[in-house]
């Protein structure tokens, strides 16, 4: 049995290894695994944690349904296609395909609107909100996964899993919007639980928690979450909120 732990923005949606191992006793698949594969997970810097969250996008060849929701009124459906060399997320109406290229544990993201091949997509999108929803491009590709110098800062309690709270910067000249990133992982799976993203002035301005899996077929994955855009001003008020739901596996 596999295990898909992480954000579905996922959006970071990925096959854990250590929760197969945890759970199943299974081996995970080999590949190109990390050099530090099968090192506890207690025992892993930052920055393995969070190449292991990268490399667990690589393991699984399918596609899933999915709903981008805003109250009751607003609704996008969208296919995720997740393959072994890259995630891709693709909308109608007008046709939009988004792709995150995971080759060789590097960002890459690309972008084909209206049928036209897919290009590069420009710097100055990345904070760029994607149909109207909170989601943004830096949501949808989880760059920040990919920033160095990642260090453990905290650690708690999240649907009754133990995590560690690991804190990002963005690299000098970034032009996407957050800062700084704390991503809180799941100690037992190496999957992401929440992450929120704050603003050159330390300020929250984006929020993504995980609120429920479910098992298609023989895999569990994250099926919704919740983003969250925050109002940097003092109190941090909610001033939008999108669901993020994966319905159905596509056979």
């Amino acid at each position: 049995m596999k295990y898909l732990a992480s954000f579905a923005l996922a959006f970071a949606l990925g096959f854990s290894p250590l929760h197969a191992q945890e759970e199943t006793g299974e081996t995970p698949p080999t590949g190109a695994a990390p050099s530090f594969k099968g090192k506890p997970i207690d025992q892993m810097t930052a920055d393995e944690v969070l190449k292991l969250v990268r490399y667990s996008y690589t393991l699984h060849n399918r596609d899933f349904t999915g709903l981008l929701r805003m109250g009751l009124a607003k609704k996008v459906p969208f296919l995720m296609s997740l393959k072994p060399e890259s995630i891709r997320f693709i909308f109608d109406n007008p046709a939009q395909v988004i792709l995150l290229d995971t080759r060789n544990q590097k960002f890459a993201l690309y972008e084909g609107v209206g049928g036209k091949e897919l290009q590069g997509v420009n710097p100055a999108k990345y904070s760029q909100q994607i149909r109207g929803t909170d989601v943004t491009y830096d949501d949808l590709s989880m760059r920040f996964l990919y920033w160095p110098n990642a260090k453990i800062v905290g650690h708690d309690k999240l649907m009754q899993r133990d995590c560690w709270i690991v804190r990002v910067l963005s690299p000098k000249g970034d032009p996407g919007a957050y800062a700084t990133v704390d991503v809180w992982i799941d100690k037992g799976s190496g999957g992401m639980i929440k992450m929120i993203g704050f603003n050159n002035q330390g300020r929250p301005i984006r929020r993504f928690e995980v609120l429920h899996g479910k098992k298609f077929g023989d895999i569990w994955m994250v099926d919704e979450m919740r983003i969250e855009t925050i109002s940097p001003a003092a109190g941090g008020q909610v001033n939008s909120s999108t669901r993020m739901q994966i319905k159905t596996a596509v056979e």
